[in-house]
């Protein structure tokens, strides 16, 4: 179920102009320092580096292939640019500059709304890389998964699902091992933070207490030792209803299964993980834009309803 005007918003924020989706991330990353430095050799690049980047956003929000976005750049940006050029760009783009536009993201739509329930969870992307392995003594290939790890953060109010946090890793690394870093430079004021039981140990208990969260992660189906693991126990109990609303960070895992099907088109290490991030990077960029347009909508209303009424003035 979403909330009153969910749609409406939906509709104004104009999320399918791609010149719309360009300027806002040009905007973005503005704001930021230029994902790479300028070279000394060569001829002078056409467009500078942090265009360059914002090109790279729309070509992921809309899941552009390289000779669509050579298409499309007239329209969106004014002038044309080669594929290859987009190609080269998207390979210089690293990682940790699109964890940036994700912090940047968030910290923007947490001045409009306030999330007060946090879910963290992990899913599989498939890459067009082929793995050769053994299963049942003959040689299979097998695409390659990488596993997205996101902390996402739910405001009841707005309907909106921000992404506050997201990490790339192989397929075979555990979520309880993730935590940690997800959780770094976040502090909480008591929300709770869900999680299944692939987050269930001591360690991230403790660490999500100490981020200023309240740990709802479900205990794992083994014999309880300790004071510790059976306040736990009781603690979960008590917050079982609270926890059935883990669901709702499916909503952002499902929304990259249906625009994306789960899968990124790049073959190299460092472009499969910035392709990953920059699907949560598009994530926060619909959000943004449908709560801006929210919250313009809501201000037309309260006018409208002051100039109707407004009394007449009285004749002397």
């Amino acid at each position: 179920m979403v909330c009153p005007g969910y749609w409406a918003a939906r509709h104004s924020s104009k999320l399918d102009d791609v010149e719309r989706i360009f300027k806002i991330a040009e905007r973005l990353t503005r704001r930021l320092p230029p994902p790479w430095g300028r070279s000394r050799r060569g001829r002078r690049p056409k467009f500078s580096a942090r265009r360059h980047a914002a090109i790279c956003v729309t070509k992921q929000f809309f899941d552009y292939a390289l000779r669509e976005v050579e298409g499309q750049a007239p329209s969106f940006m004014g002038k044309t640019i080669d594929h290859s050029t987009v190609g080269k760009a998207f390979k210089r783009l690293r990682a940790n500059y699109v964890k940036l536009l994700i912090v940047l993201l968030r910290r923007e739509i947490e001045r409009l709304v306030k999330c007060e329930l946090y879910i963290v969870d992990s899913t599989g992307i498939s890459t067009p890389c082929l793995r050769r392995r053994k299963k049942a003594f003959r040689t299979v290939y097998e695409h390659e998964v990488l596993k997205l790890h996101a902390l996402v953060g739910y405001s009841r109010r707005a309907g909106a699902l921000v992404v506050f946090a997201a990490r790339v890793t192989p397929s075979n690394v555990a979520d309880c091992t993730q935590l940690g870093r997800l959780l770094e430079g976040l502090r909480a004021e008591g929300e709770p933070l869900l999680g299944d039981k692939g987050y269930d140990s001591q360690r991230n208990l403790e660490l999500t207490s100490e981020h200023g969260f309240k740990p709802v992660i479900k205990p794992r189906t083994i014999e309880y030792h300790g004071i510790f693991r059976k306040q736990m126990l009781r603690e979960f109990k008590r917050c079982r209803k609270l926890y059935r609303q883990r669901g709702i960070a499916e909503a952002f895992f499902g929304g990259i299964e249906n625009r994306y099907g789960a899968r990124t088109r790049c073959k190299l290490s460092t472009t499969k993980a910035t392709s990953i991030l920059l699907m949560a990077v598009a994530h926060n960029l619909r959000t943004l834009a449908r709560v801006r347009a929210m919250k313009a909508m809501r201000i037309l209303v309260i006018i409208w309803i002051y100039s109707t009424n407004s009394r007449e003035p009285q004749a002397p």
